[in-house]
């Protein structure tokens, strides 16, 4: 039998059903031929997600079978864009709200595959994006690191890295500067796996006599340098007042070469200052994507930070 697609819309698309490869499934069994025969009966199917780069199902297997043994030769599909380890995660997500929901050990072997794919992910990331508890994603993650080696930081579902135990980050740092006392930040940092903002703090509190393990008020944890976006102390008395985009913007210097107005247009993020349009953004992100758009940003935030320690050491 076959049938006459509808229109595609803007969001979807009709393909051949030969044009497709079969999903990197997270179900441990086969098809299950019971609920193909129940979609059989449907007249309209919802669409497939496939991977646009691969033609791979990300979700949507059972469909698929029961739309070959209806005899349909299209199917309609709504495309993913991202690499394998992504598509694993969403068609993970996908399972979780709709169809035959995952197994327990299903969710389980899930989420020890994800933490493969991003072993900088938190507990807590992990379990949102398997369906699990965090404390069975702690379980799952203190087998599998028994005879592994440990990240010194992880990314929480906020999109923050944050360090796993930033005091022995600090004591290593500290031990490097005693050795090397004239290694400049970015050496530092890569010696020793923190940031260039604590790499900063440290040799500036050893220089002082002052203890390298910074703790906070109240006795808690060591902090591991200033947060991402915090400007350091030099480049912050540098800075000129009010806009500062709009005193760079004068500044023949930028505004003559390619390479300046390319740092202008970089630097130009305005949009999220105004209110409707910034609200407009914050719509616009997926509820299922929130924590992958968070650490894209916290990478960026990563980037800037280098750069604004290279000018500043360059100073």
């Amino acid at each position: 039998m076959t049938t006459q697609p509808a229109a595609a819309t803007p969001e979807t698309a009709w393909v051949p059903v030969p044009a497709l490869a079969p999903a990197d499934t997270p179900r441990s069994g086969e098809v299950d031929m019971a609920h193909v025969r129940a979609l059989m009966a449907e007249r309209d199917l919802p669409p497939l997600l496939v991977c646009r780069r691969t033609m791979r199902v990300v979700d949507g297997m059972h469909r698929l079978t029961a739309a070959i043994l209806a005899g349909r030769t299209t199917v309609e599909v709504r495309w993913f864009d991202g690499d394998d380890e992504a598509a694993f995660v969403r068609a993970v997500q996908e399972n979780l709200h709709h169809g035959l929901r995952l197994r327990t050990e299903e969710r389980t072997a899930a989420a020890r595959r994800i933490m493969e794919a991003y072993p900088q992910w938190s507990n807590r990331a992990i379990a949102q994006a398997a369906g699990l508890s965090a404390k069975t994603v702690a379980a799952v993650r203190g087998r599998a690191t028994e005879d592994g080696p440990r990240l010194a930081t992880r990314v929480g579902r906020d999109g923050r890295a944050r360090p796993v135990d930033p005091a022995a980050g600090r004591a290593r740092a500290a031990a490097y500067l005693r050795e090397h006392p004239d290694a400049s930040l970015r050496r530092i940092a890569a010696a020793t796996g923190v940031s260039s903002g604590t790499a900063r703090d440290v040799r500036t509190r050893l220089r002082a006599g002052e203890d390298p393990v910074a703790r906070r008020a109240g006795g808690g944890p060591p902090a591991d340098g200033p947060t991402p976006w915090v400007l350091p102390d030099r480049a912050r008395r540098r800075a000129p007042a009010g806009d500062a985009l709009a005193v760079l913007a004068r500044d023949p210097a930028l505004r003559l070469s390619e390479t300046g107005r390319q740092l202008l247009r970089l630097l130009d993020n305005r949009v999220l200052a105004g209110s409707a349009a910034a609200a407009a953004l914050r719509a616009a992100v997926p509820e299922h994507n929130r924590a992958a758009v968070a650490a894209a940003v916290n990478q960026h935030i990563e980037l800037w930070l280098a750069f604004v320690n290279a000018v500043e050491l360059a100073g």
